[in-house]
């Protein structure tokens, strides 16, 4: 089972992938896979943390030139970060990652009312279906299974906004090849309905303050969290082009059968 790494800085979803079953009985190498959301808030402590506890070696970034600007991610020396991009600025749109850095809370309800008014829950399938579909999309994946195959040592740290649809879906195909189980892997996605709560109670909280609006505060907490139904229509959209998601990774993001068994052999014990 892998474990959350507690950040004292506001950085919530952050999870080594260690423990998880994959192949043939064999278990995730701990301090080696992480997940996590944007590393912009998070502390010198947080950071010494993760290069010398976790041996952090790779940042991937997953998020917009747009949303980069807004929250860079903390200069750390030792560290490779790469810029692996799964949605453009104007895909963006459909979600709402990272609606804290809204240039204004006004404007942020005026888009989360729209949102709720045109079912938010099928927006976000949208994005699901975009990021298993759109070539722009399918690139960045296929980059960022690139950049696992050519780690040499140390932990490699992938990131989006607050770490669920970009980085759920990356975490959902890798740990796919690496054989852990489906139900396994939508557990591990729904985690982070628990580990955004505070960050969402607290959105909630500042939007409540200027409109009493339950269609509103239900659609922050859509927006901001994880549904079954999303990651299933991922699941569902590489199946309906590939026919299981296993011949996705090898036909759509040239996960062959030789890279995906040194895949397993690098991250696998």
């Amino acid at each position: 089972m892998c474990s959350r790494i507690e950040m004292e800085g506001p950085v919530y979803n952050t999870r080594d992938l260690g423990g998880y079953t994959g192949k043939d009985g064999r278990s995730i190498r701990p301090h080696r896979l992480i997940r996590s959301g944007a590393l912009g808030k998070c502390t010198e402590s947080d950071i010494r943390r993760l290069t010398e506890e976790y041996e952090l070696k790779t940042v991937v970034d997953l998020r917009t030139n747009g949303e980069r600007t807004e929250l860079p991610d903390p200069e750390i020396k030792g560290i490779e970060f790469i810029h692996d991009p799964l949605l453009s600025d104007t895909m963006l749109g459909i979600t709402r990652e990272g609606q804290e850095q809204a240039d204004s809370l006004s404007a942020m309800i005026q888009d989360l009312l729209k949102e709720a008014e045109n079912h938010p829950k099928e927006k976000m399938e949208a994005i699901y279906l975009a990021l298993a579909s759109d070539t722009f999309s399918v690139t960045g994946l296929k980059h960022f299974f690139e950049i696992l195959l050519a780690q040499k040592e140390g932990a490699v740290l992938w990131h989006c906004s607050a770490g669920k649809d970009r980085v759920g879906t990356a975490t959902a195909l890798l740990l796919t090849a690496l054989g852990v189980d489906r139900e396994v892997i939508i557990r591990d996605y729904l985690l982070t309905n628990g580990y955004l709560e505070p960050e969402t109670e607290a959105m909630i909280a500042k939007v409540a303050e200027k409109v009493q609006n339950e269609r509103i505060l239900n659609g922050i907490r859509i927006l901001n969290g994880t549904e079954r139904s999303y990651i299933e229509a991922m699941f569902a959209e590489t199946e309906r082009q590939c026919g299981s998601t296993e011949a996705f990774l090898r036909e759509r993001l040239g996960l062959t059968d030789e890279k995906t068994e040194r895949l397993r052999d690098m991250y696998l014990e």
